[in-house]
């Protein structure tokens, strides 16, 4: 608890007041100091026994943040007292901002009161938000005091998505992209897989009328769409290559692509210049993790791209290979054109400046550059074993 600028005021008035009195021996001022000392003494009494009994939910909306896309925090308390709240100020910390402080009207007994502020979402990574505290005082504005209502809380803000053209890879002999599990169904294709339930727009065509029978309901033949390959991403992490937004757009543009390629309905996988490691993406659930993944990734010393891409060309025979860099050097232009020679398509997003001669084979992305306009160009206008994608 302690005194508000009315009461630190009032406080001084009445200590004026009783030395007037006692210097001019007058009752007036007496009574005067009495009155404020009063005041302060009934103010501080009702601040210090004051009590709050509220229950505080806090979501975040939407359910996955995105880097420069629209958040909000929503905050509901409920009054669980027999009483009405008194005024109450509420203040929610954010991470890397002055957080936000916000008025509450008195809540009614057993009544909700819903508050909410914009979210900054200007960079993926961890944001915390909370504690939240509540400052209330009492009617005469002399005292406060702060409660703490709700502690701290971690948010998971994720890359910016772009939208990307739907990416199918390019026919070739990858030995490994038939062994991946099917993760979607398509409404036609070449191989019978299963039977399932008519639903409108099915053509008739495709009704099993044997099956229907035996079932009394029309059954249709589902079937699956041909394999074509696999789609590979890569994200190059050196640090040396990228400044701090270089990198932002590397991860944003990684994670688009990949989702591209998941639309493309093909083998998907995902691997980075800083481990030897690859991540299949059999399903949706797979895809999300990556982007957990994503959200926190950071550039590092330790990273080869080179080692990366020729690992990649050594195991991968066809299919697609999408490399997110940031400036091109010498030894990764060798590079990539070895990987063009074992791939059926080769597509480079360079996430910092490039000169004119790399932007002949590559795609910019360097913040000056349209990377939805320039991919879905590049892939709309790819020949069947085109050797590069031109940006």
């Amino acid at each position: 608890m302690r005194p508000t600028r009315a009461g630190i005021g009032l406080l001084l008035a009445t200590a004026g007041a009783l030395a007037a009195g006692r210097i001019l021996g007058l009752l007036e001022l007496y009574i005067l100091a009495a009155m404020g000392a009063a005041a302060l003494v009934l103010s501080a009494l009702y601040t210090a026994t004051a009590r709050l009994d509220l229950g505080v939910g806090r979501t975040a909306s939407p359910s996955r943040l995105r880097a420069g896309s629209p958040a909000r925090v929503d905050l509901v308390l409920e009054n669980k007292a027999r009483r009405p709240t008194p005024l109450l100020s509420a203040h929610d910390s954010v991470g890397g901002s002055r957080g936000a402080t916000l008025l509450l009207a008195p809540i009614r007994s057993r009544h909700q009161a819903r508050i909410a502020y914009r979210l900054p979402t200007s960079r993926r990574g961890i944001v915390t938000v909370g504690p939240l505290d509540l400052t209330m005082g009492d009617p005469l504005g002399l005292t406060r005091t702060r409660l703490r209502a709700a502690e701290q809380s971690k948010l998971v803000v994720h890359p910016r998505l772009l939208e990307l053209r739907p990416l199918v890879a390019i026919a070739g002999h990858d030995p490994t992209a038939e062994q991946q599990p099917i993760r979607a169904l398509a409404n036609s294709g070449d191989e019978f897989f299963a039977l399932r339930p008519y639903v409108v727009g099915d053509e008739l065509k495709r009704v099993n009328w044997r099956a229907s029978a035996r079932a009394d309901d029309l059954v249709v033949r589902q079937e699956e769409r041909p394999r074509t390959g696999r789609v590979t991403v890569v994200l190059d992490r050196r640090r040396e290559v990228y400044d701090d937004e270089g990198f932002e757009r590397a991860v944003s543009a990684a994670l688009s692509a990949l989702h591209a390629g998941f639309r493309g309905g093909d083998a998907l996988r995902f691997v980075t210049s800083a481990s030897p490691a690859v991540t299949d993406i059999r399903s949706r659930a797979d895809l999300d993790a990556v982007d957990e993944q994503l959200a926190l990734i950071a550039a590092t010393e330790s990273a080869s791209l080179v080692r990366t891409l020729e690992e990649q060309t050594r195991t991968g025979r066809g299919g697609t290979l999408v490399i997110v860099t940031g400036a091109i050097a010498e030894h990764v232009e060798r590079a990539v054109a070895r990987a063009r020679r074992t791939f059926g398509l080769v597509i480079v997003i360079a996430c910092q400046q490039v000169s004119p001669s790399e932007a002949v084979w590559s795609i910019s992305h360097d913040g000056h550059h349209d990377l939805p306009s320039a991919w879905n160009r590049a892939v709309s206008g790819a020949p069947a074993r085109a050797p590069m994608v031109v940006g």
